[in-house]
């Protein structure tokens, strides 16, 4: 997957990106080498047919909620399409409000209305941590700020000290008044 994504347009699903298990035990009797191909090519044009339908929203960024294939994966991947898998209702959520996109339920329910915009889209690796940039998106009303420090402590101290400073500038604005 792309490290960096230009001119990002956004999917945001609810849903897998895999062949969807039966939810009763069964049973699938292969006796030779050729049924079992034609049943990895079955699953194969599966995956294939949701990737298409991935690329023809015009999408080239999708954050998944739940899973995705590694087939499924190599497919967008073949098709310049970047995705993120396992991403938190709360983080998709504020996608949804910072990009303009619409959180779909279904493969089959992505257009191309649903999407969001974005300037840029890029992974950065901060210590052990990799994180993911959305940046200059369509309405920016989300933000992320990262605090690191050298101890736990010195970690929850800048965060008060944040938390503080937040707060003096939300009651400046909402009173309009501040003492010098």
């Amino acid at each position: 997957m792309a490290k960096r994504t230009q001119g990002a347009k956004i999917a945001l699903l609810n849903a897998k990106l895999e062949i969807e298990k039966t939810e009763f035990d069964s049973k699938i009797n292969i006796n030779n080498p050729d049924q079992m191909k034609l049943f990895l090519d079955e699953e194969e044009h599966m995956l294939r047919e949701m990737v298409d339908k991935i690329s023809e929203s015009g999408a080239n960024f999708v954050f998944c909620e739940k899973s995705i294939d590694d087939i499924a994966l190599h497919f967008l991947s073949k098709k310049g399409i970047s995705a993120i898998k396992n991403v938190s209702s709360g983080d998709m959520e504020k996608l949804a409000k910072a990009t303009g996109a619409k959180v779909v339920a279904s493969v089959k329910d992505l257009t191309s209305s649903s999407l969001g915009e974005a300037k840029v889209i890029e992974e950065s690796k901060i210590g052990d941590d990799k994180l993911t940039y959305v940046r200059d998106a369509k309405n920016p009303m989300a933000v992320t700020i990262v605090l690191r420090g050298g101890t736990e402590h010195v970690v929850d101290e800048a965060e008060r000290s944040l938390h503080d400073a937040l707060c003096v500038v939300r009651d400046a604005i909402e009173d309009a008044k501040i003492v010098a």
